[in-house]
């Protein structure tokens, strides 16, 4: 990541932040038959683990000051 968080950072940041939040509401309405859950909690923390990443990005720029 570049020392200054710029804007793409901050857009795929959003973008992941809404994708958790609606894999987190389908999560919960999805009865539990075939492997319909299976598949939305593996993208789920598919999506939290990028969240991290790139929140973690952030927080290394503002350690950094």
């Amino acid at each position: 990541m570049s020392k200054v968080p710029g804007m793409k950072e901050e857009v795929l940041r959003r973008l992941a932040e809404k994708a958790l939040k609606e894999l987190d509401e389908a999560y919960r309405r999805i009865p539990d038959v075939d492997n319909g859950k299976a598949y939305l909690f593996r993208g789920k923390e598919r999506v939290r683990l990028m969240l991290e990443i790139l929140r973690r990005g952030e927080d290394d720029v503002r350690d950094s000051f």
